[in-house]
């Protein structure tokens, strides 16, 4: 993990996680007709960073089902 700000600016810096925030909407996990888990988790991951020179950013990762051929994501 790199700081975008410090990479865009050509410097280095240490990054340190913050707070990590996740929303509650339930779901059903399911195995399909080929035995193949399903896990369509519409919630969002919020996560937080910040760097040694003091830039400040989130980043939502995408969720995925993770079955072969799927296709689904959040």
């Amino acid at each position: 993990m790199m700081c975008p700000i410090c990479v865009d600016q050509g410097t280095r810096s240490r990054v340190t996680p913050g707070d990590r925030f996740t929303t509650l909407m339930g779901h059903s996990p399911y195995y399909d007709e080929d035995g193949q888990y399903h896990n369509h988790d519409p919630n969002t991951v919020t996560v937080e960073y910040g760097c040694s020179h003091g830039h400040r950013w989130e980043e939502k990762p995408r969720m995925v089902c993770g079955a072969p051929d799927c296709g689904w994501d959040a």
